[in-house]
């Protein structure tokens, strides 16, 4: 069973409420999402995180190749992601929302890590004018929540 049938099953049983931290694998893949709260509609988590030996040693060219298709796919957030950084020492990619969201206060974005050693993470920030950045849940409906780790599994392939 894909991950992303995993999670579709684990996110019925979790109904609508409160906390709770899911944790999937099928090997040689390990999903786990950070969920803040759920109803019957939307989902607020803190994080997604894929993590694979499938990337364990992966070259800067096939992380940009992995960072550049999920820039195409993930056409359907609040606001596109694109590439920012490449980190050739660390042998990771940082994408983030181009452009973020803004409103009077601050901006708000998501941020995904592309990581060798087998990492694929997905936050959102929020920027205050004047202060530093924190982390804030990401809200998406249940669809986008199940699209997300379809396409995470999907550029692994």
């Amino acid at each position: 069973m894909t991950l992303q049938a995993q999670f579709e099953q684990e996110l019925k049983n979790l109904g609508s409420g409160a906390a709770k931290a899911l944790s999937l694998t099928a090997e040689p893949q390990h999903l786990s999402c950070d969920v803040v709260q759920s109803d019957s509609l939307a989902v607020s988590f803190n994080s997604l995180r894929l993590a694979t030996s499938q990337l364990a040693e992966a070259s800067i060219a096939q992380l940009e190749r992995i960072s550049k298709s999920l820039a195409d796919r993930l056409t359907y957030l609040m606001e596109p992601i694109s590439p920012i950084e490449t980190d050739a020492e660390a042998c990771t990619v940082q994408l983030r929302s181009n452009p973020p969201q803004r409103d009077d206060d601050g901006r708000a974005y998501f941020e995904l890590i592309v990581r060798r050693g087998g990492e694929l993470t997905l936050v959102r920030y929020r920027k205050d004018t004047g202060n530093a950045r924190h982390q804030v849940p990401a809200t998406v409906t249940r669809e986008v929540l199940l699209r997300l780790v379809g396409d995470f599994e999907a550029v692994l392939q």
